[in-house]
């Protein structure tokens, strides 16, 4: 019984050994096929690596595939120009103990062209014409001055009048002067006069606050009009002043100081506003 066993089971072997070989053939073809499809990756891959040289120790041969791909960049080096000629003379000069150089540069042949364009620039206006374009009219202000209208009664009244003044750093010592010097001729044609003596001139002004401190000469001290004529020069400078928004009143001084009265009973020790009058 023994020995029948034993034979069956040498031939089940025997059936199943050319079908275990054939297997592991067809795995092989298998994987050649796969290596000769993937030749070309395995090549770029080794030779990007380089594995080989590197376990072989060979020098990394050049690569050309890369380099014939990659961008090349066109670089244009223009020749040098022409050096310095040196003429070295085989003997020095009688008497020196050294050898002379003489170092002759090329001239420049670069020339301008006979039919390039050159450019001109328009010569500068004349000085008085660039004055005159680029100064530009003084800037005036209107401004009104008192003066007085005496009517045939002989009753006297204050009148303004308007003038056109230029703009200046002291507007209130440019109109005090402008009264000063008393009505045009056209407006004495329209009955315009100054009761302020003549000769009165002003010898400093400045604004305190909203009070406007005026020092006049002496001549401020004596009106030939008595007191009405005191008191129609006073409402000429006081109302003159006032004009301007920032001053209520004047305080009058002779001689840079302070007298009490004007005349014998005008008070001008105090600053005057227009209720004062």
């Amino acid at each position: 019984m023994s020995v029948r066993g034993t034979g069956k089971n040498n031939s089940n072997r025997r059936r199943k050994l050319p079908v275990g070989i054939l297997l592991w053939m067809i795995f092989f073809i298998v994987i050649l096929l796969l290596f000769i499809i993937n030749m070309p990756a395995i090549r770029r891959t080794l030779q990007s690596t380089r594995i080989v040289d590197r376990l072989t120790n060979t020098p990394a041969a050049e690569t050309e595939t890369d380099e014939q791909d990659a961008p090349v960049n066109e670089i244009t080096i223009s020749p040098p120009g022409p050096e310095p000629y040196i003429d070295i003379p085989e003997t020095a000069p009688a008497g020196s103990g050294t050898t002379a150089i003489v170092i002759e540069e090329y001239p420049d042949t670069s020339e301008t062209p006979a039919d390039a364009a050159v450019e001109t620039s328009a010569p500068p206006p004349p000085a008085a014409e660039t004055s005159a374009i680029n100064k530009a009219p003084p800037e005036t202000r209107e401004r009104v001055i008192y003066f007085v209208k005496i009517d045939n009664s002989g009753l006297v009244f204050t009148s303004p009048v308007k003038r056109r003044v230029f703009a200046s750093d002291s507007p209130l010592l440019d109109v005090l002067n402008l009264l000063l010097q008393g009505p045009t001729e056209a407006e004495q044609g329209q009955g315009f006069t100054s009761l302020i003596p003549e000769g009165v001139r002003i010898q400093n002004a400045r604004v305190t606050g909203n009070t406007a401190v005026i020092s006049f000469n002496e001549n401020f001290m004596f009106n030939s009009y008595g007191a009405e004529g005191y008191i129609a020069q006073l409402r000429q400078i006081v109302w003159t002043a006032t004009e301007f928004p920032n001053i209520y009143d004047i305080q009058i001084l002779i001689e840079g100081r302070r007298v009490d009265f004007l005349g014998e009973s005008i008070r001008i020790g105090r600053p005057i506003g227009r209720d004062s009058l």
